[in-house]
């Protein structure tokens, strides 16, 4: 093998080895999208946020079935010296060691209704004076019984009213959330594409004005154009080269962006795909309001708010009155030495307990909390009243701004086109000698500018689009509301 042969061997490895070791990811903005709400920290923890709250109402929920346990001390030891009361009325000290033991079997129903709440039990002690060599059992085979405050307010059924619609709200805030990421990812997707468009649109300036530069060396040598003329082009390739360095970097740190909304670590690199399709779509202004009003968390959040002021006033009133409790039990019991005593012919056991509270003399306090709550209450209703007002003004203002965009998308379309066929046409005449070089310098920036002016056309359109989609949670594109 000749020396020739082995170069051309080493030089084909070192270049399949360098782009073995490149790890460049060709993306399109539909991919990006997906990538960032499947694998980006945000999307999980927007995912994990919602699952919290949904799991809360799940066990809120899952209170207001029948719930079961069994409560015990298995053992409870003490030694001490009791004084014991002697039939004489004397008191004698006796040093006592005792081990005590119980079980109890819980079964309780909540009754949202009312507030009030059933339950069963059943219960087993045992007592034993180790010193003296007592023992005996107490048992409680079955006790069913009601407990049911005497009150105008329901605190469990506020509460779980006030939990079902957070639980609803927390759906919505969800997709929002998403559609608040698939903004960012949009603008940062958008931001890479640009810097590199600009980047290799530096590079060609570069190697455009260097030719330029080199013919215009040669005419000022013989004496067509003037020093400026040459100075000029000289000035416009360093700005070129100037810019290529720029944009440079902008890809590096746009990059890095990304490559934090998508998840991705190590040092993958990107290749945007050019984002060409703009969809143009007619989006009625009233149907935007009714998706929105349906469909949005701020409503929610409005009733919330509008629920918690109706509580508190609902609170205040039943402060007022009388308020108590009621509990009654029935069930039976027995004791013995034996543990099979305990359970021989239980006897009845029967309770009943009423208590009561009946406010007298408040010196107003009571018609003051009832009307502070009552104009807390006013003044909620009037600032959602507002709210929605707001609210329904903001809704038309990005359906406006939607197509206000995709009107200005179609004409920095065209602007685009015209600006290069412009530059097309300057240079060549400046070639050919039949303009100036600063016509031409004219001309290129005008060319870059109307390329930048498109794509960030683009990219405005397509953030209008998802603010749309954030602010209505309906995809007018599909004419669907929005799911995750």
């Amino acid at each position: 093998m000749n020396f020739k042969k082995l170069l051309l061997i080493l030089f084909i490895g070192l270049n399949v080895q360098t782009a073995l070791g490149q790890d460049t990811l060709d993306l399109t903005l539909k991919e990006a999208l997906n990538i960032a709400r499947k694998n980006s920290e945000l999307a999980k923890s927007i995912r994990a946020d919602y699952k919290s709250q949904i799991y809360d109402f799940k066990a809120v929920k899952a209170s207001l079935y029948p719930q079961i346990s069994i409560n015990g001390t298995l053992p409870n030891y003490f030694r001490r010296i009791n004084p014991i009361t002697q039939p004489n009325g004397s008191v004698k000290l006796f040093s006592q060691s005792q081990l005590n033991a119980d079980l109890t079997l819980n079964i309780s129903q909540t009754i949202l209704p009312t507030g009030g709440s059933v339950f069963l039990t059943s219960g087993l002690s045992q007592y034993n004076i180790i010193n003296e060599g007592y023992n005996y059992w107490q048992t409680s085979p079955l006790r069913i019984g009601i407990s049911q405050p005497l009150t105008l307010f329901n605190s469990t059924k506020w509460n779980f009213e006030q939990t079902k619609l957070r639980a609803k709200r927390a759906t919505k805030s969800q997709i929002e959330a998403l559609e608040d990421l698939n903004v960012q990812v949009t603008q940062a997707y958008f931001n890479l594409y640009v810097a590199n468009m600009q980047l290799e649109n530096a590079k060609q300036n570069v190697k455009t004005n260097d030719t330029l530069y080199q013919i215009s060396k040669g005419r000022y040598k013989m004496g067509k154009i003037a020093e400026n003329d040459l100075l000029q082009i000289d000035l416009q390739l360093m700005n070129a080269r100037n810019s290529k360095a720029q944009n440079a970097v902008r890809v590096v740190t746009s990059t890095k962006k990304l490559r934090n909304l998508l998840g991705m670590t190590g040092q993958v690199e990107f290749d945007p795909a050019p984002v060409t399709n703009a969809p143009i779509f007619e989006v009625d202004v009233n149907k935007a309001v009714v998706e929105a009003q349906k469909n949005r968390s701020d409503i929610l959040g409005f009733e919330i708010a509008e629920n918690q002021a109706e509580m508190q006033l609902k609170r205040a009133q039943s402060e007022k009155f009388a308020s108590g409790n009621i509990s009654a039990s029935f069930g039976l019991n027995q004791s013995g030495d034996t543990f099979k005593d305990a359970y021989y012919n239980p006897l009845n056991s029967q309770r009943i307990n009423v208590s009561i509270s009946l406010p007298l003399v408040g010196w107003g306090k009571y018609r003051d909390q009832i009307n502070s709550s009552k104009y807390h209450l006013k003044s909620i209703r009037q600032n959602l009243k507002y709210n929605k007002r707001d609210f329904k003004i903001q809704i038309e203002n990005v359906v406006h701004q939607f197509k206000q965009l995709q009107s200005q998308l179609l004409i920095s379309a065209k602007a685009d086109t015209i600006a290069q066929k412009r530059y097309f046409v300057a240079k060549e005449r400046y070639l050919l000698g039949k303009i100036s070089i600063t016509d031409l310098g004219l001309a290129q920036k005008d060319k870059d500018q109307a390329l930048i002016n498109y794509v960030m056309s683009l990219e405005q359109y397509w953030v209008a689009y998802y603010n749309l989609r954030r602010a209505t949670l309906y995809d007018f594109s599909k004419d669907k509301e929005l799911s995750y």
